[in-house]
This record gives structure tokens, C-alpha cells and sequence, in this order.
């Protein structure tokens, strides 16, 4: 089973805020959200969190409405939306106890070993008030964690965290994962962050999906290239008049790197076709193969293409 979403669209007045959305999270896995401010990513969260309802669509969790079902769905998923503003003079045994509702042996259990396993064990008792902003993160964690959740829900967790709290909130939730299982969807403008803890990917552009997959294969269909000739000065400067008169289907000027050279394709063109020009013009390669793409090029490429760009 799994988190699906089925033809969502969202208005508020005039306003589209999301339209005729349709995707899977797959369980066991982590799935990185990602798009520009006002793509969506907040209003998709909300809406497979209950919080507001669809203009159109669906959300099943695990088979279950997250409307029409809601207490069904919502029993299997954990989510901390925004970052909850904790009570600042209770201690946070008190904040997890009043904002997750849970009471007797059981929830007291949990607690213990969620907190544990998130380091906040020992603090359990002081107020919230004095805590760092790492420490609130890990209590957000622990809040997402406590009703058994079989999905996790967290948006923007590293928000206002030093580059070594980025660090240990990136291996908390990759030991998440992989300690329980638990499925992961994860907010974040931090696409570096992304790329080193999903397995997959969501990009939402101006409302609308914009690419969804497992992160590989996703940045593995670049059309990008790196090749190596004898004489690269000289092919570079070929290459350079190629791209100048707009022929050999560049989509971005060469770039040399001593001995190599990188290109960029249009997504139409066929690399052989490439290869061959350039054997005629007198270059033989000696490499030729396939870039990945970091998903911050993905990110770029996939919003130029989705505005008209090149």
C-alpha cells in the first residue's frame, strides 16, 4: 500500500494553487518534494494531511480517504506541517503528551523509544523555551513518530539549522527509514540535501506536476555528455562555432576542462549523430558517454523546459 493522489487540484478563489495532480509515494522509501516558492509543495502536504479539502481529487492513504475516511488514514500517518509552535513554558514530555493526544503505558513507551532514539531523552522535562532549534526539530520528529505512524510527513525539517544540525537531521531521518521502515515524504528547499537522502523524487512547478520518479533514473536521463579527443582545444573551438551557429542540436554552450570537454544536447537529438559530425570534422573520440545531472541542473532544466526555455 501506499500514499496516492488522484487528479488533486486546489483553488482558493482564483487563485490555482494546485491542478490535476496525480502521483504515488511509494512505501519504505523517502520522496523528496520539491519546487520553486508557491509551486504547491504546501498545499499538497495539507491536503494529504486532511487539513484543507480538494477542490477536485482524491487522497487514499494506504486505501483510505483522507477525507472521507479521515480518522482511518490519519491512524497510519504522522506529519508535522510547518513546524509546530511547542509551549514554550511546559516541558516537552507535557507538549508531546497534549499535542499528539496520547496517554497510558503504551504512548509512555513509545515515548521513551522514540526519544531515544532521537537523542532527546534527557530533556524530556525541561521547558521547551530553552531549547535550540535542533532540538525542536528532533522534538518534531519525535511528535510525527508517536502514533506508530506507518508515513512520516516533514516539511522543511532543516529550516534555520546550522550546516552540522543539517547533518544530523539528514541521518535521523535516513535512520527513520531504515531502522522501522517508516515512509518518508520530505519538503525541502535544500536540493543537496535531497539528492544525498531520497530515493525518489516529486517536483511541483507553478501548481502543476512536473516530474515524479526514483532519483537515479530521473538524473540518469540527462543529455548531457563528457567526451575526450587528442586534440581538445581544437575541437573545443569547433564545438564553440557549432554552438555560435546554432547546429549540432547544442543546448548549452561547450564547456572544456582541460583535456575534456562536456556538452549539453537538446533533449530531440540523438548522440550518435553527434559523434558522427565530429569524426567527420577529423575528431576521434576516445570517450564518449553519458552525464548524470545533480538534481539542482535537473531542478533548472525541468523549469526552462516547463516555461518554454532553452
Amino acid at each position: 500500500m501506499s500514499i496516492e493522489c488522484f487528479n488533486l487540484s486546489k483553488h482558493y478563489g482564483k487563485k490555482e494553487a494546485l491542478n490535476d495532480v496525480s502521483l504515488v509515494i511509494p512505501e519504505g522509501r523517502i520522496t523528496g518534494l520539491i519546487g520553486p516558492n508557491g509551486a504547491g509543495k504546501s498545499t499538497l502536504i495539507k491536503l494529504i494531511t486532511g487539513l484543507v479539502y480538494p477542490t477536485s481529487g482524491t487522497v487514499r492513504i494506504d486505501g483510505f480517504d483522507s477525507m472521507g475516511q479521515h480518522l482511518e488514514a490519519m491512524n497510519r500517518l504522522g506529519a508535522v506541517v510547518e513546524w509546530p509552535s511547542f509551549y514554550p513554558d511546559l516541558s516537552a514530555r507535557r507538549n508531546l503528551a497534549i499535542l499528539s493526544g496520547g496517554y497510558g503505558r503504551k504512548y509512555e513507551a513509545k515515548v521513551e523509544e522514540v526519544t531515544s532514539f532521537l537523542g532527546i531523552r534527557n530533556v524530556l522535562d525541561r521547558r521547551t523555551g530553552t531549547f535550540s532549534t535542533g532540538m525542536k526539530q528532533r522534538l518534531g520528529i519525535a511528535l510525527a513518530l508517536l502514533p506508530d505512524s506507518k508515513y512520516i510527513i516533514l516539511d522543511e525539517p532543516a529550516n534555520g539549522l546550522d550546516p552540522s544540525g543539517i547533518v544530523e537531521i539528514r541521518d535521523l531521518i535516513r535512520e527513520c527509514n531504515r531502522r522501522s521502515g517508516v515512509t518518508v515524504l520530505v519538503s525541502s528547499h535544500l536540493l543537496s540535501e535531497i539528492e544525498l537522502i531520497c530515493d525518489n523524487v516529486v517536483m511541483l512547478v507553478n501548481g502543476r506536476l512536473c516530474a515524479a520518479g526514483p532519483l537515479k533514473e530521473l538524473l540518469g536521463s540527462s543529455n548531457r555528455y563528457r567526451i575526450i579527443v587528442p586534440e581538445p582545444d581544437r575541437c573545443f573551438a569547433f564545438l564553440q562555432r557549432a554552438w555560435e551557429e546554432k547546429r549540432l542540436f547544442l543546448s548549452a554552450p561547450p564547456q572544456q576542462f582541460r583535456e575534456e570537454i562536456v556538452l549539453s544536447l537538446e533533449r530531440e537529438a540523438a548522440p550518435e549523430a553527434l559523434s558522427t559530425e565530429l569524426f567527420r570534422n577529423g575528431f576521434a573520440l576516445s570517450h564518449f558517454a553519458r552525464e548524470s545531472e545533480s538534481l539542482e541542473e535537473f531542478f533548472i532544466s525541468q523549469s526552462r523546459t516547463l516555461r518554454g526555455e532553452k
